[in-house]
């Protein structure tokens, strides 16, 4: 049977750590992505702090029975500022460490994005991009937790809406497969390569959608951010609902069939905007999710 988690962000602001584990474990999920967002710029807890912290985590979760099938390291990435910079990379590190402790495989690092880079070639993306990854790689061997590279989506340059840099599925295979490490996954975001998708087919310019990104990807693919949107806006929607976006779903689970994918069914969804029905609408999404995974919808 395939197993289904849950990205825990918005559980975890609302509820904290220990509460949102709680949620999902009783809403029927099997495991969690675990979200370091909430510690957001602060980076000055020593390693014995973060061992003590992210173990008990660890335990608690295996309490309940679930699994932390990845982590999400929190979303920043260089800039021209060499100081920020310098807290990004602190803070991978930071998210890594804590990967390993919480007992994940894996946490997922943003890459570089066009917004920060208006005027970049293709080359520059890629250094500014391998740099980053090339100073994690290390830390990621020694921890033995693998670097979760996320497909992109759309991004802004000088007000116009254009595709992300790596939200052209081929840039991000291109950049993943220069990366000179075993510890290093794919992770399918499909609301960002909707979005890429969509912006490619307003302007002309060509770029893989969701299904033909899996079939390019294929064994590197590891972990999911699945979520729907209507290919403007990060909505995070659930899949197989009336407020269905663009996801084409039968052709992505199809397509995760035929390259073999056996890992966890993990959904990234907007949470937030049910207020203090959150914990019942876990509980719905429990219920749903494992029959669109088990193909009961279509």
């Amino acid at each position: 049977m395939k197993k289904i988690g849950l990205s825990t962000f918005g559980l975890q602001r609302k509820y904290g750590d220990e509460r949102a584990l709680e949620i999902c474990a009783e809403s029927g999920f099997d495991s969690v992505d675990f979200n370091m967002r909430k510690f957001d710029k602060d980076v000055s807890f020593s390693d014995d702090e973060i061992i003590e912290y992210f173990s008990k985590i660890k335990e608690k979760a295996y309490s309940l029975g679930l699994a932390i099938s990845q982590t999400h390291g929190r979303v920043r990435s260089y800039t021209k500022n060499e100081e920020y910079c310098e807290f990004v990379r602190k803070a991978a590190r930071f998210d890594l460490l804590a990967t390993k402790y919480i007992g994940a495989p894996s946490c997922v690092i943003h890459n570089v994005t066009t917004g920060n880079w208006e005027d970049a070639d293709a080359a520059f993306m890629h250094a500014k991009n391998k740099e980053l990854i090339d100073y994690l790689v290390p830390f990621a061997e020694e921890f033995d937790v693998n670097i979760g590279m996320e497909t992109f989506g759309d991004s802004h340059r000088y007000g116009k809406r254009v595709i992300d840099f790596f939200g052209d599925s081929r840039e991000l295979k291109k950049q993943f497969d220069s990366i000179d490490t075993k510890k290093k996954v794919i992770c399918m975001d499909t609301g960002h390569t909707n979005k890429a998708f969509n912006v490619g087919a307003d302007d002309g310019s060509s770029v893989p959608g969701v299904v033909e990104s899996i079939h390019m990807f294929g064994k590197d693919l590891k972990i999911l951010h699945l979520n729907d949107n209507n290919g403007f806006t990060d909505q995070h929607l659930p899949p197989m609902l009336k407020m269905q976006g663009g996801v084409d779903w039968k052709g992505t689970f199809e397509a995760l069939d035929e390259i073999g994918y056996d890992g966890y069914y993990n959904f990234e969804l907007a949470l937030d905007y049910v207020g203090d029905g959150m914990a019942d609408y876990v509980g719905f999404l429990g219920k749903h999710l494992r029959n669109v995974v088990e193909g009961k919808l279509w």
